[in-house]
Parts: structure tokens; C-alpha cells; sequence
């Protein structure tokens, strides 16, 4: 049941703006963001659902959430945002085979991050018993593969990692995310009036994003084509393919493209970040490489863990491709211009 209206003789709460302006428009993207923080918000088999009001007159729920918050799709920084260098890679470790995304370069970087103490904890999103997502707090490398692999659907890990900055501890964070949850992140540390996300995540490793599904609609999609859950792996292959690849319980299946855009979330058409700007590290698949990552170092402490890797063998870089860092941002540019187009459409999302 979603909470009535404020009278329209007093202020609208943080709450009621999220509903208004989000929630009930159907523009809600699942990031986590506003969930943990109180308990008037519940996550329910891949939604955010308000059972019932609340009656602070602001909130942070309203104020981290990244489509809340959106503003122009300008190009200050380029398509793809700041770069200090642009890389192809893969690891190289064994245990890594058969169970990561391309090049296995996120679950490498963040399980040094967490050898070397330069965080002693981190937020990634895994798939559950019946793989539905969901967000999963990981210390050490077995956690790490333990969340391997692209869900390519939202499971509101963002509230593990609200969990983890609520509790009474000082030691530093990292977070795996997509560009809606790196923006979200961006919003938290920039908060002065909640300074525990700027003193405390120290590691952002963002992924490329170019569609997030709904867990609900995902799961009656694949059951219609025959598939039953776990997903040992799913992934979309470049153009033309036209086709979402999945492989459950040994089995191999291909789902037509245009079923599985048709279930994105409404409020992903606005999101003009295709490489998770705000991200210390990003990456993503690598075109025309299969078992490789591209690798976009963006910070100093990006860049300095990415090179700690590849001295320490674990991972294999290479120079990015012009051609591909091209089309790259010709792609990144095209997803601004699809938000524009969007946010015109609708102008809250």
C-alpha cells in the first residue's frame, strides 16, 4: 500500500518526494540507495516498496537516490568521463577460471584490495539460492568468487553497504557497483551532515552498464524459455548478436534481445553514465577479446592498485585499443543522448 499524499498545505517529506517522484512513477532502479536508512522502505523480491510514512521533512533516502538526484547529461569530462589511462586485461590466476565475467580483472583487484589491508571489507552483489540478487558483504577472497559473475539484474546492495557504515566500526570499504550505485555512492560523500561514506570507502570499482533488468520480470522470462534458476552465467554478446546468453544446470539457452530490453527498468533510460564515472576503477567487457577486460584507471588510488597487480603478475595489461576506446565512447555518448532524450520525456527520471 503506498502511503497517502502530504496535504498540500505542508512541505512534502523526503519520503514522499522518493514516492512521488520516483517509486510510483515506476522510475525506481533498484540501486539500494535509500534502503537500510530507516525502516520505511523494504526491499521485496527485487522492489522497493514503502509500507508505510514517514514524517521527516527531509531524508536521505530522497537525497542518495541517484535518479532523485540526476541532473544535465553534459559532457564536461568526455562521454566516458576522467581517464589517467585506459587498459585491456585479464588475471591470471587459476582459481579465477570458469567462474568470473571476461577477464576476471574486478574479482583480482578487489581480493588485493583486501589482502593488502588497503580495505578490510567490501560490497558486491551475488546471486542467492534461488538467484534472485542481492548484496553480500565479502572480507576475503573465497567471498569475493564466491559473487563472481554479472547478475545483469538489480538486488539493492547499496543497503549493505548503509548496514555497514550505520555499525560502529572505522575500518576503510570498498564497493562494486554499477554507474546508478557509483552516483549514489558520489551523493553519500558528498553529505556533510553523514561524513562516514567520504571517511570510510576508500575503493570504488564501477562496472560498464548499458541495461539492468528486474529480478521479477528476468525470472518469468527465463522460466518461459525453459530455464530454472541458479544462473551459473549469463552475458549479452557485442553486435549483432541480438541475443542474451544464459547457462543454468549445464544447459545452454538464448533469449531474443528485444524480450529481455523490453523488461529493463523503466528509469535506466534516463541514466546518461555508461562507464560508471564517479568510479576509482572501471571496467567492463573488451571488444573483440573475449576473456578480457577493459580497464578505465580513473583516480590515483585506481591507478595505484592496478599497477600493484600487474607487478605482482596477477594481472596482464595491455594498452587499450584506439579503435576500441572509440567506439567505446561513441557508445558512452550515445547512452547520453538516449538520458537526454529521456529526461525530456521525463523530466523527475
Amino acid at each position: 500500500m503506498v502511503p497517502p499524499a502530504a496535504s498540500p498545505d505542508l512541505q512534502p517529506t523526503g519520503l514522499e518526494r522518493l514516492l512521488a517522484e520516483v517509486i510510483n512513477p515506476g522510475l525506481c532502479v533498484a540501486c539500494g540507495a535509500c534502503l537500510g536508512l530507516c525502516p520505511h522502505l523494504i526491499f521485496l523480491d527485487g522492489q522497493v516498496a514503502a509500507p508505510d510514512a514517514c514524517g521527516l521533512s527531509s531524508g536521505r533516502c530522497y537525497a542518495f537516490c541517484p535518479v532523485a538526484q540526476r541532473g544535465g547529461s553534459g559532457e564536461s569530462q568526455g562521454p566516458i568521463g576522467p581517464v589517467l589511462g585506459a587498459w585491456q586485461g585479464r588475471a591470471t590466476a587459476k582459481d579465477l577460471q570458469g567462474r568470473v565475467q571476461y577477464g576476471g580483472v574486478v574479482s583480482e583487484l578487489l581480493a588485493l584490495a583486501l589482502e593488502q589491508s588497503l580495505v578490510r571489507e567490501a560490497v558486491v552483489t551475488a546471486a542467492g539460492l534461488r538467484g534472485s540478487p542481492q548484496g553480500v558483504r565479502v572480507t576475503e577472497r573465497a567471498g569475493v568468487l564466491g559473487a563472481a559473475g554479472s547478475v545483469y539484474a538489480g538486488g539493492g546492495a547499496l543497503s549493505r553497504l548503509n548496514q555497514a557504515l550505520a555499525e560502529d566500526s572505522g575500518h576503510p570499504l570498498a564497493l562494486v557497483g554499477l554507474p546508478c550505485q557509483v552516483a549514489a555512492l558520489q551523493a553519500m560523500k558528498a553529505s556533510p551532515e553523514h561524513p562516514q561514506a567520504a571517511q570510510r570507502i576508500h575503493l570504488v570499482i564501477g562496472l560498464f552498464c548499458t541495461m539492468n533488468l528486474p529480478w521479477r520480470g528476468l525470472r518469468g522470462l527465463l522460466a518461459r524459455h525453459g530455464v530454472q534458476a541458479p544462473i551459473g552465467r549469463a552475458d549479452f554478446p557485442p553486435p549483432p548478436a541480438g541475443i542474451f546468453q544464459v547457462w543454468s544446470n549445464g544447459a545452454y539457452h538464448e533469449l531474443p534481445l528485444e524480450d529481455v530490453r523490453a523488461l529493463s527498468y523503466p528509469g535506466c533510460a534516463g541514466c546518461p553514465d555508461l562507464t560508471s564515472e564517479g568510479a576509482d576503477l572501471s571496467v567492463g567487457a573488451c571488444e573483440g577479446k573475449p576473456g578480457w577486460n577493459t580497464i578505465l584507471a580513473r583516480t590515483n588510488a585506481g591507478a595505484g592498485l592496478l599497477e600493484l597487480a600487474a607487478e605482482k603478475g596477477l594481472l596482464e595489461l595491455r594498452p587499450a585499443d584506439p579503435a576500441s576506446m572509440e567506439h567505446l565512447t561513441q557508445a558512452a555518448s550515445a547512452k547520453r543522448k538516449r538520458a537526454a532524450a529521456a529526461s525530456e520525456e521525463h523530466p523527475n527520471g
